[in-house]
């Protein structure tokens, strides 16, 4: 989903129109507009007062990247979004994560996340070499 998309699901999500987001953000229905529609892409300034006003974090918007422990929050709050993921801690206090169940896509992904525990699992334990594993995960290309 691009930063566009994000705006104007939030957008829509809160029942705001791109004139309402505009003047509650201080910018102009034609700069909300081209956001969405991918013609211009906001500055993190603009994404920030954008955000503020929808009262979400700026974070939830972006586009992630794992340069930093932040970027790789955002890839887990998109996650969130997308797939159901959340954080609970169990009963010793250990912070885990776990996918609900938010329909078909949610389900996709848990079948493969299984299917990487399993591969995972295999490797880790020396049933398969390293390079069946790193074939595995090649099955799944970055875009």
């Amino acid at each position: 989903m691009t930063v566009g998309e994000k705006i104007r699901k939030f957008r829509i999500d809160q029942g705001y129109t791109q004139k309402e987001l505009a003047i509650m953000s201080g910018l102009s229905e034609s700069a909300i507009r081209n956001y969405e529609l991918g013609n211009r892409f906001p500055s993190s300034e603009q994404l920030e007062k954008i955000a503020n006003s929808l009262k979400i974090s700026p974070y939830a918007m972006s586009d992630p990247n794992f340069d930093t422990y932040v970027s790789v929050m955002h890839a887990l709050f998109a996650l969130e979004d997308q797939y159901g993921l959340h954080a609970y801690r169990d009963e010793s206090g250990v912070p885990q994560l776990m996918f609900k169940d938010k329909g078909h896509d949610s389900l996709n992904m848990l079948d493969h996340i299984g299917a990487w525990a399993d591969m995972y699992q295999k490797f880790r334990n020396e049933e398969i070499p390293e390079k069946e594993y790193l074939d595995w995960k090649s099955q799944f290309p970055a875009k």
